[in-house]
């Protein structure tokens, strides 16, 4: 049986008495406010718990003793210091899934850290936006092992209400998912009535996940921890996350009741979260609401004298392959062909990728860095390239996260 739907009315009531400048401090939580360069390293430690009412019973690998692991902050262009120690048997790298970083500081952030070990990891994302960080290896990341990372745009925050929603998986002993929201089943936010609240949505799950926003206009503003040029309106609220996938969304609050957002099935649907109106009710704001702040990327990808390559996904995954070089300053299309009856997700390391429309003559208007491949299917992306290093793609399948096929390419000076 669900939980009731908090309300405005029944919940909150004496709030209207906030103003919206009131209510835009204590709305927004201690996690969104970004953590400025000077600040102590973050202490992360990887080390065995349990969470039997989420997990079943025995031990699960487990950042900080929590699930998922802390949040991650700073503001962009500023440094973030984790002091990350591996109190587990088995040697653990990290992926920062969608932080740009030059290929010395991505190496290093992404060693593999010996049981027993600990390391200074230092890395200045160069975006601003919603990423996550997980354990390298699929079978510990798709566990507990994950936590979100959050880079913050200089200055007031875009909205007063900020809230991350980092959607995890885990099968009981019933055999049916469960789907913890920061490790919590259907958790309450606040939002501002008449207002707008943004949601950064990860999908940390090994799953496609179909969401659906009940309630007012709701309005893509990023996909993947880049901001979308033009924000455009969510159709009946819905949208679709590949694992690993980020949405940050513009959420409309109604001035009294709660917006729901759900895992639609092709059963009954899943309540993953509640956000409940806050403060003065008034007009619901109309059209879709101003881009965030852009990052430093290309406003041109010139396909003409692209390097084309093709990672083939469905074989044996064995080894990771090259897929072969490209100068720094051109770019590269890269075909994905899925011959798997199963859709993958496809992380591209190092640099952010753009879908390329069917005839590949254009390109859709925003940004990735994790591609949904669907069943027996061909996806091509292109990328420019601007960061020198050796980079790696990344095939799982969607259901498992088992790695299908993995590559590397090389972007030269």
């Amino acid at each position: 049986m669900s939980p009731s739907i908090p309300s405005r009315r029944n919940v909150l009531k004496g709030a209207a008495a906030l103003s919206f400048a009131g209510a835009a401090g204590a709305l927004l939580p201690d996690w969104a406010w970004a953590q400025g360069q000077g600040a102590g390293p973050v202490s992360l430690s990887a080390a065995e718990g349990s969470r039997p009412a989420i997990a079943g019973q025995g031990n699960i690998a487990l950042f900080n003793d929590s699930l998922p692991g802390p949040v991650l902050r700073v503001t962009k262009g500023s440094e973030l210091q984790v002091q990350f120690a591996n109190a587990l048997k088995e040697s653990v790298g990290l992926t920062w899934q969608g932080v740009r970083l030059p290929t010395d500081a991505a190496t290093s952030a992404a060693a593999a850290i010996a049981g027993g070990q600990n390391k200074l990891i230092r890395l200045t994302p160069k975006d601003a936006g919603t990423f996550w960080y997980h354990a390298t290896s699929p079978a510990l990341a798709r566990r507990a092992l994950s936590g979100a990372l959050i880079v913050a745009e200089p200055g007031t925050p875009a909205y007063a209400s900020d809230n991350l929603l980092f959607i995890q998986s885990f099968p009981p002993e019933s055999g049916v998912p469960i789907f913890p929201v920061n490790g919590e089943f259907s958790p309450t936010f606040q939002g501002p009535a008449s207002g707008r609240s943004r949601l950064r949505l990860v999908n940390a799950t090994p799953l496609f996940l179909r969401l659906r926003l009940k309630g007012p206009a709701a309005y893509a503003i990023a996909i993947d921890g880049q901001p979308v040029a033009q924000p455009f309106e969510l159709k009946d609220g819905r949208l679709q996350m590949p694992p690993g996938g980020r949405v940050d969304v513009a959420a409309t609050i109604d001035d009294a009741d709660a917006t729901i957002i759900e895992i639609e099935t092709s059963q009954e649907p899943i309540r993953l979260a509640v956000v409940t109106p806050v403060g003065p009710a008034g007009p619901l704001p109309s059209g879709p609401p101003a881009p965030l702040p852009p990052n430093d990327l290309p406003a041109d990808i010139p396909l003409k004298d692209a390097v084309r390559v093709e990672l083939p996904i469905g074989g044996k995954s064995g080894a990771s392959t090259s897929l072969g070089t490209v100068k720094s300053g051109k770019a590269m299309v890269l075909t994905l062909t899925n011959s798997l009856d199963a859709p993958v997700s496809v992380h591209v390391a190092g640099h952010a990728v753009r879908l390329l429309d069917g005839l590949d003559d254009g390109w859709k208007p925003w940004w990735h860095d994790t591609v949904p491949v669907p069943a027996k299917a061909t996806v091509r992306v292109a990328l420019l390239a601007q960061a020198t290093g050796t980079w790696s793609v990344t095939a799982q399948r969607g259901g498992d996260g088992e790695v299908v096929a993995s590559a590397t390419y090389q972007v030269t000076a």
